[in-house]
């Protein structure tokens, strides 16, 4: 009735079993590399800054490059 032969299925499931096996093996490379994963998430961890609200404008500041906004009694 709607035309599913044992050879549409059989190329069904070695296409389904291929696709599933190329991304195993794609994932499975990232996982080997652990050492660079780590090493950019490091990097990542280390860009971070710590910001300040200026109490003055309501603006978050990065700290240690706070720079003065220019309105009267701003503290950087």
């Amino acid at each position: 009735m709607f035309g599913f032969g044992l050879g549409k299925l059989l190329l069904l499931a070695i296409v389904v079993a291929a696709v599933w096996y190329a991304f195993k093996t794609v994932g499975g490379q990232s996982q080997r590399r652990p050492g660079k994963v780590r090493e950019k998430r490091k990097q990542t961890a280390d860009s971070i800054d710590k910001m300040d609200k200026c109490p003055v404008c309501g603006t978050y500041v990065v700290a240690d490059r706070a720079a003065n906004c220019g309105r009267k009694g701003c503290p950087y």
